[in-house]
């Protein structure tokens, strides 16, 4: 990856193939969400919390494999589901700082000038014949507001649900249909029962802050964790026959 500030002028002749950004998605177990996304990836992932290892920060995620570096929705073209996440819709854009010694402090469009989006038979431009900024971008400037935006929520939500004790480690031990086993760790999810025997006053700090509906839609979404063992064994299955007639 080589990040540069976005030049309308430098990378004028780019050429964007949106479809790839999907196919960077392809081992990629967690993808980072903001609150604004909860109801839409509800409907299709678990969404579960981490921690920064740098930091200890929360951070909330969709899973989407349940080993490292597995997309169980990665159909080997692109990523099967209704609802893609802004993370990679946004590729191969990013938010950046602009230089210090610039004395700017806003955050730039930056753009991976080292990604597999990036090709000569892509059918995006930067911008349109004239300069101006084309729709393409326009789109893309639209999904990294929402991810910039949605910081403020979503760091709001993870500050209340930490000091009200709603956050709890969770553990799954799956066994898979061919007897295989899975231990999977390290993730959070909201602690229901903490979260039902909250009282009055501290319910009512979750509707002040409109942050109900977060919650719901966290707890929803481990029902979907079912799905993930599915789409694991409907994989594994296919591939013993794969193996089976190869043999």
């Amino acid at each position: 990856m080589h990040l540069v500030e976005l030049s309308r002028q430098e990378h004028s002749e780019l050429k964007i193939n949106p479809g790839l950004a999907e196919a960077s998605a392809a081992r990629q177990h967690l993808i980072p969400i903001v609150a604004s996304e909860f109801r839409k990836a509800a409907t299709q992932y678990p969404i579960v919390f981490a921690k920064n290892p740098e930091t200890g920060r929360f951070a909330p995620f969709v899973l989407n494999g349940l080993e490292p570096e597995e997309n169980l929705f990665w159909s080997g073209t692109k990523l099967d589901a209704a609802y893609v996440p802004l993370n990679i819709r946004r590729r191969p854009f990013f938010v950046g700082m602009a230089e210090p010694s610039s004395g700017a402090t806003d955050n730039v469009l930056c753009i991976d000038i080292e990604s597999s989006c990036i090709t000569a038979s892509g059918s995006k431009s930067i911008v349109n014949a004239d300069g101006s900024d084309s729709l393409y971008l326009k789109e893309i400037l639209s999904i990294i507001g929402q991810l910039v935006d949605g910081q403020k929520r979503t760091s709001s939500f993870i500050n209340t649900a930490l000091s009200l004790d709603l956050l709890c480690p969770i553990v799954l031990d799956i066994v898979l249909e061919d007897g295989k086993t899975l231990h999977v760790e390290g993730l959070y999810s909201i602690d229901e029962d903490r979260f039902r025997s909250l009282g009055k006053d501290k319910v009512e700090i979750l509707w002040n802050e409109g942050l109900m509906d977060l919650i719901f839609s966290v707890i929803i979404s481990t029902g979907q964790i079912s799905n993930l063992i599915r789409l694991r064994n409907e994989r594994e299955s296919l591939n013993r026959a794969w193996s089976d007639t190869e043999s």
